[in-house]
């Protein structure tokens, strides 16, 4: 690159990691805020709790069915645009709901907007990074994600302790507002290269399948999946878990959460400035420290082993996907990016709604603890299952050299 096109794309890098930072903190704050403000305001039974964020997820699902495999590439950044403007309009409706039922119908469409959102991002990332740094960036991205957790959370924490939890919808409105505008300057500023027009769905599914039969592909996603369980676990019912074992208050666990995110953050800070020679190992590492800490969640109701287990899952939480990310872009096409993330979106959204609605319903009958110990059990197969997927793999990771001018 030229010094005007080094420019320019440091210009773009940085309004794109500031959509991703307020993006994520405003979805984040609807996937912690919604289950306390759904328990605590509307006084909705843990079951419903956990239906708001299956709802969730079943709104992320329909838009990977529906719309992502379908978006050209070209038009990407457009499409994050409207779909966060649609998201705003969604918090702000929030701040005027009565009724639990309420809360389901703007969860669904809220996911739906997500659903749209979240990979597309991931695939502007991907193309706009330099191909020799892709890795880094991709890290660089996430690492954006986990920052604005910490700063959401933080945040959350202080307008449950000092003001009310239904102001948090206030707030995060205007910083959703923020991200809607700033993506809609970087859509103006950048030009993607055109995909593949007008693709038929059997096409869609034809190379979504070839994606999904390759090793390094299946050891992302399976590993992702696995891990979606202490992650779902903490965010959806997070709070409960706090409050029933261990005396936490809602807002002095946003404050836990923001150790959690903050081991996660400084994960992906080292990944985004530093080149990993074995990211398989990483990985295996990251599995290792899952089972540990999502174990210890129900292992005792000591506040100190809460917050150890809490630090312990930022390890995984902080490599995972941003490793997991950079293999499925090393693995297939560019033009079909969009494609290929959307199916993997697609699965992570199935278990998205599937692990609260299941953990609910043994918490209903059963409780909390023992929902942890039996949801164990698929984790850890998960990842063994992954890890079985990635030693067959006897391809080496390649290096994809795409040229995107910005």
């Amino acid at each position: 690159m030229n010094n005007t096109n080094t420019k320019l794309f440091l210009i773009n890098i940085i309004i794109l990691l500031s959509v991703t930072f307020t993006m994520r903190a405003s979805t984040n704050m609807l996937m912690t805020v919604v289950p306390v403000f759904s328990r605590y305001i509307l006084f909705a039974n843990v079951f419903y709790v956990g239906l708001t964020a299956t709802l969730y997820g079943i709104g992320a699902l329909i838009s990977n069915v529906l719309i992502n495999g379908k978006v050209n590439i070209s038009k990407t950044p457009k499409v994050i645009t409207i779909f966060l403007f649609i998201m705003t309009i969604v918090i702000f409706l929030y701040m005027f709901t009565t009724n639990i039922y309420e809360v389901f119908l703007l969860s669904l469409i809220s996911g739906s907007a997500m659903g749209i959102v979240q990979p597309l991002l991931m695939t502007v990332t991907n193309l706009i990074s330099p191909p020799d740094k892709r890795a880094n960036y991709i890290a660089a991205y996430t690492a954006s994600l986990s920052l604005s957790l910490i700063f959401g959370v933080l945040l959350q924490g202080y307008i449950v302790s000092f003001i009310s939890v239904r102001y948090a919808f206030i707030i995060f409105f205007f910083i959703s507002l923020i991200s809607s505008i700033l993506m809609y300057s970087l859509s103006i500023r950048i030009k993607l290269p055109e995909g593949k027009k007008n693709l038929k769905f059997s096409e869609i599914l034809a190379k979504a399948s070839s994606s999904l039969k390759q090793g390094k592909v299946l050891f992302a996603m399976l590993g992702n999946i696995a891990y979606a369980f202490p992650f779902i676990l903490l965010v959806t019912y997070g709070s409960i878990i706090g409050t029933g074992y261990n005396g936490i208050n809602p807002d002095i666990f946003f404050y836990l959460l923001a150790a959690f995110y903050s081991v996660s953050f400084i994960s992906r800070l080292i990944l985004s400035v530093k080149n990993v020679k074995n990211r398989d190992s990483l990985m295996y590492a990251a599995f290792i420290f899952s089972v540990i800490g999502y174990i210890m969640l129900g292992l005792s109701n000591n506040y100190i082993i809460f917050l150890i287990a809490l630090l312990i899952l930022g390890i995984p939480h902080g490599t995972i996907y941003p490793i997991s990310s950079f293999y499925v872009v090393a693995s297939i096409d560019i033009e079909y990016l969009n494609i290929v993330y959307s199916v993997f979106t697609f699965i992570l959204n199935i278990i998205f709604f599937l692990i609260p609605f299941l953990f609910g319903l043994i918490s209903q009958y059963y409780t909390i603890r023992f929902a942890i110990y039996i949801t164990a059990v698929p984790m850890t197969l998960l990842m063994i299952i992954s890890v079985i997927f990635n030693l067959r793999s006897k391809n080496e990771v390649p290096n994809t050299n795409i040229t995107i001018n910005n």
